[in-house]
């Protein structure tokens, strides 16, 4: 089941790293791979979902790219048909992954950077929830 999030990270991590973009082809890659999943299993609570939604939207207002949103979204659409997913901790994780990413970014380049690839904080973070 999560043999995609497995194989694709690493490119999508690099994309994103390289060009502060996650191109879709990818990302539609890893939603046809977590498909079958979710058909099979569900998409479990709708509230959790419109609340992300919500919050993925409050998000991308203020800054957070497209491709970061829609790779959450696939990942939270992953972990809800389980239903005993708690993604606070998951949302706790991701900010504590992108927050130390910005802290060694801004000690290695001596400014406080203005944007970051958030891809590689998303898998940091999806395998420390995934390792509790």
């Amino acid at each position: 089941m999560w043999l995609p999030f497995l194989v694709l990270a690493i490119p999508i991590s690099l994309a994103d790293l390289k060009s502060l973009t996650i191109p879709n082809v990818y990302l539609v890659m890893l939603s046809l791979l977590c498909a079958p999943y979710v058909f099979f299993n569900g998409l479990g609570q709708i509230s959790t979902i419109l609340v992300a939604l919500f919050i993925l939207l409050m998000l991308n207002s203020l800054g957070l790219g497209m491709g970061d949103a829609k790779l959450l979204l696939i990942i939270l659409l992953t972990l809800n048909s389980d239903g005993y997913s708690d993604l606070t901790l998951l949302a706790a994780l991701i900010t504590l992954s992108a927050s130390l990413h910005v802290m060694w970014r801004t000690l290695k380049n001596q400014t406080l950077p203005r944007r970051i690839p958030l891809a590689p904080s998303i898998f940091v973070g999806l395998a420390l929830y995934l390792a509790t």
